[in-house]
């Protein structure tokens, strides 16, 4: 009897040992789940100084080549285009038929049609370049005309010849302007920009402006004062006389008694060795001299509307792990990081902090920071990292967590 009494005892003893040892091995060696973090403030705000451009009487706008940064004075009223259309025209005839740079593209043989369009400006006072029928001109020559002496003759056979007719210019170009966001622009008639039913505003045609300096074929001839060995004309002069002034690398200008005077510039500035484009547009002035004049102004002040501003410092702190055994573990940012605004507006940056495993080491990734729009230049995120190593739980802690 007292032999089983031990024996009973013995196996109880055992079978306690064992869930005892499988307790504690379970214990022990569970995986623990990632550490998750607290943020005091998961978004850092930032604004720039207010902008100081110097705005004209005119309708105007001022567009940063590469963002979304669009800042206006009454630009969004539609006023007629005059020439500022061939902007269109040209990025329009670039899309159907591409141009690489030191390209000249194929050669166009001009027409009757083409000596009767040229006919009908003349007889309009229009800007032109003279054509004879059976001429050829490469269409790198064409897009010269078009954009330099703004021939108007030549932006309707361009457009022609790249889409058939000028309805189906028409069509195709407020297609293309529609897909761009650019509500306030329509392309009448023709591709001059002379019939009373092309329109656009200060806003969209700084835009456009953008786009066309983002095309390096028509950027370059944008910025040519003159160009030799043209068919027929010989050498032809750009009517924007500002290139080189000012940083001033392009545009257009435009100018009817509908439209009054309008001038679309592109300038650069250099910030924190990096070159910036900004294009501006000033519409519906007196004249083609008082929309240019005014120009000026508007985009030196552009050239200087800038700040670098501060969003995290290196090594600042960005968020804190609590260890549930006691303690607490910081994250902090990997590098400094700034942003490049533009004057006027606030930039802002989320915190995203991870979960993260508890046998994490010190410089390990917790997470980001990230800026919530694409800047001007600047990196748009920058890693976060762990300032130290998670101190594992000590035993008792284990024993008695075991869930």
């Amino acid at each position: 009897m007292k032999t089983r009494v031990r024996s009973h005892r013995r196996r109880n003893v055992l079978l306690f040992l064992a869930i005892l040892a499988a307790y504690s091995a379970w214990c022990l060696l569970r995986p623990l789940p990632d550490l998750k973090p607290q943020v005091a403030n998961s978004v850092i705000s930032v604004k720039a100084p207010a902008s100081t451009l110097v705005w004209p009487n005119s309708q105007a706008a001022v567009s940063i080549v590469g963002s979304d940064i669009i800042e206006t004075k009454n630009g969004n009223k539609p006023v007629p285009t005059a020439s500022t259309a061939k902007v269109i025209t040209a990025l329009m005839v670039l899309k159907q038929k591409p141009l690489s740079l030191n390209q000249q593209g194929p050669m166009i043989t001009l027409t009757d049609k083409d000596v009767a369009i040229y006919k009908d400006y003349v007889s309009r006072d229009g800007s032109v370049v003279p054509v004879l029928a059976g001429e050829q001109i490469s269409q790198y020559q064409a897009l010269q005309t078009v954009m330099l002496p703004s021939a108007n003759n030549m932006a309707d056979s361009l457009a022609i010849w790249a889409y058939g007719s000028l309805p189906a210019y028409a069509a195709a170009a407020n297609s293309y302007l529609k897909a761009q966001g650019l509500t306030g622009t329509h392309i009448g008639a023709d591709a001059s920009g002379l019939a009373a039913d092309s329109v656009s505003t200060a806003a969209d045609l700084a835009k456009i402006g953008a786009l066309a300096m983002q095309n390096p074929v028509l950027a370059q001839i944008a910025g040519q004062s003159t160009a030799t060995g043209i068919p027929v004309a010989g050498t032809i002069k750009n009517v924007n006389d500002l290139i080189g002034i000012n940083n001033i690398i392009g545009l257009k200008t435009g100018n009817s008694n509908e439209a009054g005077g309008a001038f679309i510039s592109a300038s650069t500035t250099k910030q924190n060795n990096k070159t910036i484009v900004i294009t501006t547009a000033v519409v519906n002035a007196p004249s083609l001299f008082q929309s240019m004049k005014d120009s000026i102004p508007l985009l030196k002040s552009a050239q200087t509307n800038f700040t670098q501003n501060s969003i995290v410092k290196v090594n600042q702190t960005l968020g804190t792990y609590n260890l549930p055994w006691g303690g607490s573990v910081t994250a902090k940012a990997a590098n400094a990081m700034s942003v490049f605004e533009w004057n006027g507006q606030t930039t802002k940056a989320n915190i995203i902090l991870d979960n993260i495993p508890v046998n994490s080491s010190s410089g390990n990734s917790a997470g980001r920071v990230a800026l919530n729009k694409t800047p001007i230049y600047d990196t748009k995120s920058m890693p976060i990292i762990l300032a130290s190593t998670p101190t594992q739980p000590p035993i008792k802690w284990r024993l008695t967590h075991p869930f």
